[in-house]
């Protein structure tokens, strides 16, 4: 068995130092509007990733530790989504400062030395959020899940993962993740009980917007999760329950409004890129509602004309 290479607070220094430098517009961040984090995670309905994220994590022994119990887990959840939104959807000094605070880090998923279970809950996020994304809003392409490849070895990068323990290319990427998903995974009777509980609160305790996730878990993750976590049976029966809720999902989706269609924060960041100083009211009140901050990336200065970034698409 290979020893675990612990990451140092160095290797993390240095992480952050290499992606600064090729930050090329300040103002829009380490990733930006054009980049596919952007396009993936400012829908809100990849809120329902966190279930999967969840058995994920619990499935995995070193990462399961981190979350002992109901608390602990939405805790962990929500501080996740709170970092990697300043991180992805920040300005430049933004995302370094969120980088950079161990105190904050600490509340996350993201709490682990080692590289190995740091990718490995990297991947967890972003893959179950892409595995929402396509299943309710659409398929991307080969060219596109490449970029968030990239993306997602930045962000790893970031969070002080040498570039020796990364991989090398896409291919070796996705053949890596796929031995992780197909490992057989050995649960205890309260990892499972807790998983139970869980994937039905989605991190957002009573106040779900979308419903129940336990319905179209057993569809989303692995199959040995499915018996590991004994969640319902693929059968038919819970097929068609699976493809009406995805019906139901998408159509939801498609009548949303953009305001409220897309995260809060992804409109706070639009809004900076514009020039403004400061979010709008509905901005604000939502940005409180998902996250728990009225803020979380505005630049608190309004931006001279000149300076505001010249486009806005994806």
């Amino acid at each position: 068995m290979a020893i675990p290479h612990l990451i140092s607070r160095q290797e993390i220094e240095a992480g952050i130092h290499q992606v600064s430098e090729h930050c090329d517009h300040p103002d829009a961040g380490l990733f930006g509007p054009g980049s596919v984090s952007w396009q993936v995670l400012r829908e809100n309905i990849t809120v329902l990733a966190q279930g999967r994220i969840v058995m994920l994590t619990l499935a995995n022994s070193r990462l399961s530790q981190l979350i002992p119990d109901q608390h602990s887990a939405v805790q962990r959840l929500q501080h996740t989504q709170r970092f990697l939104m300043k991180v992805l959807f920040g300005n430049h000094e933004q995302a370094l400062m969120a980088l950079a605070d161990f105190s904050q880090r600490r509340k996350t998923l993201l709490d682990v030395r080692e590289s190995d279970a740091l990718l490995y809950v990297i991947s967890a996020w972003m893959d179950s959020c892409l595995e929402i994304y396509q299943t309710i809003i659409g398929p991307l392409s080969s060219a596109l899940e490449e970029r968030l490849f990239e993306e997602t070895m930045l962000l790893a990068r970031a969070l002080g993962i040498p570039e020796k323990k990364l991989p090398r290319h896409w291919h070796a990427y996705r053949s890596w993740w796929q031995q992780q998903l197909q490992k057989p995974a050995s649960i205890t009777e309260a990892r499972r009980r807790l998983g139970h509980g869980l994937i039905r609160q989605q991190g957002f305790p009573d106040r779900l917007p979308f419903g129940s996730y336990e319905s179209i878990a057993s569809f989303t993750v692995p199959d040995a999760m499915v018996d590991a976590f004994d969640l319902q049976p693929a059968d038919l029966a819970n097929h068609r329950r699976y493809q009406r809720q995805i019906r139901r999902l998408m159509d939801i989706t498609r009548r949303l409004p953009e305001t409220l269609r897309y995260q809060p924060v992804y409109h706070e960041a639009r809004q900076r890129l514009m020039g403004r100083a400061r979010a709008g009211l509905a901005t604000r009140l939502l940005n409180r509602w998902w996250s728990g901050e009225s803020e979380l990336v505005s630049s608190g200065w309004s931006m001279p004309k000149a300076d505001r970034h010249p486009e806005m698409s994806i």
